[in-house]
């Protein structure tokens, strides 16, 4: 398979960036229909109030003709009157109009603002990739698709006007308000099922569209890789991290241990270093470890001259505890048998029951862990 092809889905990462881009699926198709169809349906209700303030309006200019005066000072404000008059009468349409362009791309693209769209591409201006673009598959595509739409359209208009053909006939014979009347009853019907019709066909535009962004932003198994280094950082440097914590982790781990009572074992598997002072709640985990660590803590307790005691359930369950975690009560006194029995042979822990340490015996730190 060809490592360089984008067979990868656009990761958050990458959406982000074409959003910031500009780059977002998007259907024109789908503005228009919409503008359309709110403005045919706002037409449709609002049609005697629009007729009669049209009436108005041309009975009110056409009525007063012979008072208008034509000069040079009077013409700027009969322009002005007129043109607010008129924006006026068309008002809510165009409000209704540009409120459903704005729903409709809010809906498909969120809130983007992007400025790289509108910087210049001397590119765009080469004519060969102008070519290209006409004579490539989505030109094709486009060129295919405006021409079903206007097929369907025009088979739609044609189908009405066949089966209202002979009323259209009939209109030789009726008077003209009749005739103007059904012609645009006729004229409604067309504009209604035609934009209803553009409005499936942009919600078809639009999965279109859709399905060629997710193809334009997706990724190649590299890119994908390289992204993941960047917000992850580099799995090698992340490794050495965790290993390098893992290490002072256990450095300070045998520094504690220096400071531990007893070590508690499985034997083999589990140790569990515990450690008590007399003004303490209770005895302490301080270390502990399985299998290969668990020989490291017994090798050093046996260095440190510290007391090693075999009991595997206790070991177990002592285990469990995190480290700086005090003995809770239901294990609390099986580990004071065990240090009271550790103590009638260890001299240092029976001087330090009495409430007196001896200095260390042995004198080692935390280095001979690590050569152990």
């Amino acid at each position: 398979m060809d490592q360089g092809a984008k067979t990868e889905p656009a990761s958050p990462r990458q959406r982000q960036r074409a959003r910031q881009r500009g780059q977002v699926a998007h259907s024109v198709e789908l503005v228009s229909a919409v503008m359309l169809f709110a403005g045919f349906m706002l037409l449709f209700m609002l049609d005697g109030y629009t007729g009669g303030r049209f009436t108005e309006y041309f009975a009110r200019t056409a009525g007063h003709a012979d008072e208008i005066e034509i000069s040079q000072s009077y013409l700027p404000a009969f322009i002005q009157q007129n043109t607010v008059a008129v924006m006026a009468i068309l008002a809510p349409y165009l409000l209704v109009t540009t409120l459903a362009v704005l729903v409709v791309n809010v809906i498909q693209v969120g809130l983007v603002f992007s400025g790289q769209p509108l910087v210049p591409d001397l590119g765009r201006m080469n004519p060969i990739r102008g070519f290209q673009r006409i004579f490539s598959m989505r030109g094709m595509v486009e060129l295919v698709k405006n021409l079903l739409k206007i097929m369907l359209v025009a088979a739609v208009a044609i189908a009405i006007i066949h089966k209202m053909y002979p009323a259209l006939l009939s209109t030789i014979a009726m008077g003209p308000l009749t005739a103007i009347d059904l012609a645009q009853s006729v004229g409604m019907k067309i504009a209604v099922f035609c934009t209803a019709l553009l409005l499936v066909l942009a919600i078809l535009d639009y999965i279109y569209q859709r399905y060629e962004h997710e193809k334009r932003i997706r990724m190649t198994k590299q890119e994908v890789k390289e992204e993941y280094k960047n917000q992850e950082g580099d799995p090698l440097i992340k490794s050495r991290i965790r290993e390098m914590g893992r290490r002072i982790a256990m450095s300070r781990m045998f520094e504690q241990l220096e400071t531990a009572d007893a070590v508690i074992t499985n034997p083999t598997h589990y140790a569990v270093a515990i450690a008590y002072e007399l003004d303490w709640p209770a005895p302490k985990v301080v270390a502990k470890g399985t299998d290969y660590l668990a020989q490291r803590i017994i090798r050093y307790a046996e260095e440190l001259g510290l007391p090693v005691y075999q009991q595997p359930e206790l070991a177990r369950a002592l285990y469990k505890l995190e480290l700086e975690d005090y003995v809770p009560a239901n294990l609390f006194k099986v580990v004071a048998r065990v240090l009271a029995h550790l103590a009638r042979y260890d001299a240092r822990l029976r001087a330090k029951f009495r409430g007196a340490r001896p200095a260390s015996a042995t004198g080692q730190s935390s280095e001979a862990a690590a050569r152990g």
